[in-house]
């Protein structure tokens, strides 16, 4: 989430109706993405766990938005800690919260910033769950779902876009959750299959996708939601928003044609919607930390390049031996490091200066040191 830097303070305590309801219209959008992300994990999955899958990614919304509300906001996103590495519980039970705007968000009230940026909390842990898909228990998942938020989520979000935050204050462009959502819940997701350890049968039994129409379906949660976390990560109703939301859908585009024409070669000289569709979500994870720096054009290189390397992260379980059943960490994980990093190459301070944002840029810019 990104701080409109070229506001004087007057403009920063109007609070705008029209940039209020894109953000919640935004919340919205995200919210949907959850019961995305069940669909696709369930189409992934064996029929037996399919119904689950989908319960599980609800439960983490349930779980997290409580969570959200007891102290995650405040740890997360307080405007009013010091410290670099986590927030004050200042705004613990969004005490404290109301109309006022937060300085990431100064032109809409505070409780809708809070909302919004709820949806990316409960979404993250829910992606996680899906490197311990078919092995795990509600119980157990209800537990991870709040204690993994508050002590990995909460404070990566702080680093990365708390005004104090060190990640932040050193310059690190993230512009929708790079690193907070997507390369967390991808490693999250690894070190959670690991602990639990395989499937039985893994190894030496198949296990295919049951269902193709819950993938797509998934999928076309996934996208359309993904409009409002991209372009309503501008916290305003401007420019800006369309073009994150322009290049968000040319990534997801480019993603998913690189992936599919990859898969083309080298298995069988056969399309399949589930290489296309995960092709996709590579190509929507790599352009969220760069969509409100980039240009359309540069959308094509982000989407070229994460279905390329994400399709060939796949192999990676195979190769060393862990059971990630739904390759969050192929998709997410490596999807969110390759994002990052073309971030560091391609950002833009022009872009960022649609609605009156100023950094450096990256490699486009000539500054070097975003990317290293």
């Amino acid at each position: 989430m990104v701080s409109l830097l070229g506001r004087s303070d007057g403009e920063a305590l109007q609070v705008n109706s029209g940039d209020t309801a894109w953000i919640l219209v935004s919340s919205a959008l995200v919210f949907i993405m959850a019961p995305g992300v069940g669909y696709f994990y369930s189409g992934m999955a064996r029929s037996k766990n399919a119904v689950s899958l989908v319960f599980l990614c609800m439960i983490a919304m349930a779980i997290v938005s409580i969570q959200w509300m007891i102290w995650g906001y405040s740890l997360a996103l307080s405007d009013t800690s010091n410290n670099a590495f986590i927030g004050d519980l200042n705004y613990g039970l969004l005490l404290y919260v109301g109309d006022k705007p937060h300085v990431n968000a100064p032109t809409i009230p505070g409780d809708v910033y809070a909302l919004f940026q709820c949806m990316f909390a409960a979404l993250t842990p829910a992606l996680a769950l899906g490197g311990a898909a078919e092995r795990i228990r509600i119980l157990p998942a209800v537990l991870f779902c709040f204690v993994w938020t508050t002590i990995v989520y909460d404070p990566i979000a702080y680093w990365s876009w708390a005004p104090k935050g060190w990640m932040n204050v050193m310059g690190s462009l993230d512009y929708a959750g790079g690193t907070p959502v997507h390369i967390a819940s991808g490693f999250g997701a690894l070190a959670f299959s690991l602990v639990l350890g395989k499937r039985q049968g893994f190894g030496s039994e198949k296990f295919a996708p049951h269902n193709y129409l819950n993938i797509i379906l998934g999928t076309s949660l996934l996208w359309f939601g993904w409009f409002g976390f991209n372009g309503g990560s501008a916290v305003a109703s401007n420019g800006r928003a369309g073009l994150a939301a322009t290049v968000t859908h040319i990534a997801a585009c480019m993603g998913g044609l690189s992936w599919s024409f990859i898969a083309y070669f080298r298995h069988g000289k056969k399309f399949s919607s589930f290489h296309f569709c995960s092709g996709a979500i590579s190509g929507l994870v790599a352009i969220t930390p760069a969509s409100g720096f980039v240009r359309p054009w540069s959308a094509l290189v982000f989407g070229l390049i994460s279905g390329i390397a994400c399709h060939f992260a796949v192999d990676f379980k195979e190769k060393f031996g862990f059971d990630d059943a739904l390759d969050v960490f192929a998709v997410h994980g490596v999807g969110g490091v390759v994002g990052n990093l073309l971030t560091g190459i391609f950002a833009s301070k022009e872009v960022a200066a649609l609605n009156g944002a100023i950094i450096k840029g990256g490699w486009m810019d000539r500054h070097w040191v975003q990317f290293g």
